[in-house]
């Protein structure tokens, strides 16, 4: 947590979110404003369609806001080309989604170790220094054993639990988990739950989306969100 008056990791300043068709204008996202500081672990809930998924797009860098201001590590991320956005994601950024979004022709070292890959400069690294990393986060997990598997190979838990390991194989500053339980059985939400919390315990940065009452009870605070806004 921010103890020395550190700027946030995170800044969202009068954000609006607007999708427009032929007929219709949806405001997803309004007036949204709050900061995210390092080492904090931050839930946001609210019913479906409320918007949550939308601003975790925005804070991933992959959907940009229709207006408003987003810092993410002191840079303002209005202005970036579609490469500096990427460049930015790779660098402070790990994603674990529900859907676990693992790719399918590739082994699961091969899916954890994919975002040592794209590192560019002083973060890059040889192939060997990747397998054996991506190894030591599996074996963290699990499910080392299953290493030269494919993702269609493993229970839906093994998948996420993989997709932890990929988010955290790059050592981002943030974590951005949508509904990372949502499919999963008793013991695997546990233990992925567990997952994510032992690596903020190691100082990541975590942004959690999610229904499940039990974030509740391990997150720093909480952010609801209704039809688009902040409530509380």
């Amino acid at each position: 947590m921010n103890t020395q008056n550190t700027p946030p990791l995170v800044e969202l300043r009068g954000l609006n979110k607007i999708f427009v068709t032929e007929k219709v204008e949806t405001h997803a996202l309004s007036n949204i404003s709050f900061g995210i500081e390092r080492g904090e672990y931050l839930l946001v809930q609210g019913p479906s369609g409320c918007g949550k998924s939308t601003l975790l797009s925005i804070l991933g860098l992959l959907e940009p806001p229709t207006s408003g201001e987003y810092l993410l590590a002191g840079t303002d991320t209005r202005d970036l080309n579609l490469t500096r956005r990427a460049r930015l994601r790779n660098e402070e950024l790990g994603f674990v989604f529900q859907s676990f979004n693992l790719i399918g022709d590739l082994t699961i070292l091969e899916n954890v170790e994919l975002p040592l890959r794209y590192r560019k400069g002083a973060g890059k690294t040889k192939a060997s220094e990747r397998a054996e990393k991506a190894m030591e986060l599996l074996d963290d997990v699990g499910i080392a054993h299953r290493a030269e598997h494919y993702p269609a190979q493993l229970s839906g838990g093994q998948q996420q639990r993989a997709a932890v390991a990929r988010a955290l194989i790059a050592e981002p500053s943030l974590i951005l988990a949508d509904e990372p339980t949502g499919n999963l059985d008793s013991d695997s939400e546990d233990a992925v739950m567990a997952l994510l919390a032992a690596s903020h315990a190691k100082g990541t940065t975590l942004c959690v989306v999610s229904h499940n009452p039990k974030y509740a009870d391990v997150a720093n605070r909480t952010l609801e969100l209704s039809e688009g806004r902040l409530t509380g």
